[in-house]
């Protein structure tokens, strides 16, 4: 393992014509940011020394005096940043984290110029990544090799598709890949813990706290709690979500059993476009109903997008289980520019045209008892073992009719999704014509095989 560990991380670890190339670019906006009066300073993977070959973001906060207004904090952020690329001649947008801020892109950098309270009292969820950035800088003072073990996770975290805690992929977050290897002490051992983690694992880097049950308590319902040695009521692995930590153990479990160079950097699909005629056949042999509900939207930020996307989802998915459909497994689909598609696999769609609606005991109150054979009358309600039921119709006995009544409620979806006009229904056969190859590839992997 040894030797593939050190191939691995000569192959990740920047070069120097990269560092002179990012320290050009850095000098560049830190001069012009000096230049509006506000102190600019590095933070993330390329301050600590932790980023990896070509992945180049460069993130600059710019801090303000913590009596600032929000509102000002957020107009002078903007205002500078806009001026900064403007006079760079970079194309910039706004994002969002907390409060929005600029990003634009010169060559290969994302540059983002972010505003912050300069206080250690967190004002904005923001003003934690200066500490966060010392925290690991003065970590690796004393343990520089640990920057290796670092790069090594985070690169085994990308071939995992587990990194990133954006919504898109809610993952691990750089500073969490951080965090992990500086309380393990070493990539492997990183690995080997997480391989032995139970949902709801706790750990606290810096014995923040005196009772390790007290942290579960505090944050109760987590997936995994890593206590944020800067906040020790902050769980910085919040954004991780159940689907990608289980994909992170298993990764690391079969790593462990079987070192592979797959495991960073897994092998690019071969096959190319999937055939639509093959997945039509897979469609057809797996006896589901597929179902989705397209958006046609104007470009909205992708963590806001994939954010409201997965909210429309679960209001979905709750419709139809309250309605008695099952539903086998759903998943959300985008190409981040006006096309969303949420897809939905059914096990169960055509129901009869009655269903038993249970009502009070009959050691009830009697008033409660004469309120349900009252509204059931033309039921004729019966008592089944200790419980008044009755047979009554169904609002709906195919999941065709359902579809779109839930688009015309919009019930529980996003906001900006529940305000668009344009949401259809898509069968399965539509979905497949699609002349997108990353939502055919979607369709690849959700239609699996069956013997």
């Amino acid at each position: 393992m040894e030797k593939l560990l050190k191939e691995i991380l000569k192959e990740i670890t920047p070069t120097d014509q990269e560092r002179i190339e990012e320290d050009k670019v850095i000098d560049d906006v830190m001069k012009r940011l000096r230049k509006f009066a506000v102190q600019p300073i590095l933070v993330g993977s390329i301050a600590k020394g932790t980023d990896i070959r070509d992945s180049k973001d460069i993130d600059i906060f710019i801090m303000f005096h913590k009596d600032t207004t929000r509102e000002e904090l957020e107009k002078k952020g903007l205002d500078i940043g806009k001026k900064v690329f403007s006079d760079m001649k970079i194309p910039y947008e706004i994002d969002y984290a907390e409060h929005p801020y600029i990003c634009g892109v010169l060559g290969k950098h994302l540059i983002e110029i972010v505003p912050c309270y300069d206080t250690k009292e967190v004002k904005s969820a923001v003003d934690r990544t200066p500490y966060h950035t010392h925290y690991v800088k003065k970590k690796l003072a004393a343990e520089p090799k640990m920057r290796g073990d670092i790069r090594l996770l985070k690169q085994f975290m990308k071939g995992a598709g587990v990194y990133g805690a954006e919504e898109k992929v809610r993952g691990f977050s750089g500073y969490l890949a951080e965090l992990l290897t500086i309380n393990y002490g070493s990539f492997e051992n990183a690995l080997k813990a997480a391989s032995e983690w139970r949902l709801g694992a706790v750990l606290d880097p810096e014995s923040l706290w005196k009772d390790k049950d007290a942290i579960a308590y505090f944050f109760k319902g987590a997936d995994l709690v890593i206590v944020d040695p800067v906040d020790k009521d902050r769980n910085a692995a919040a954004a991780v979500s159940k689907q990608r930590l289980s994909e992170y153990i298993v990764a690391a479990r079969g790593f462990l059993n079987s070192p592979d160079k797959k495991y960073f950097f897994p092998e690019k699909d071969a096959k190319g476009i999937p055939d639509r005629k093959i997945l039509q056949k897979r469609m057809v042999a797996r006896g589901t109903k597929i179902l989705g509900l397209e958006f046609t939207h104007p470009k909205i930020n992708p963590n806001t997008l994939y954010s409201q996307l997965r909210k429309t989802q679960e209001a979905v998915k709750n419709t139809i289980q309250e309605q008695d459909f099952k539903l086998l497994k759903s998943d959300i689909w985008t190409d981040e520019e006006k096309k969303s598609l949420i897809i939905f696999e059914l096990e169960i769609y055509e129901l009869p045209r009655i269903r038993n609606h249970a009502g009070p005991p009959v050691y009830a109150a009697l008033k409660e008892q004469e309120k349900f054979l009252q509204k059931y009358r033309k039921y004729r309600p019966y008592i089944r073992e200790d419980r008044w039921v009755a047979d009554i119709e169904r609002g709906y006995t195919g999941i065709e009719r359902l579809f779109p009544e839930i688009i015309k409620n919009r019930s529980g979806f996003g906001k900006n999704l529940r305000e668009l006009k344009d949401a259809e229904t898509r069968t399965g056969e539509e979905i497949l014509k699609t002349k997108n190859t990353d939502l055919l590839k979607l369709m690849d992997g959700f239609l699996t095989p069956v013997q």
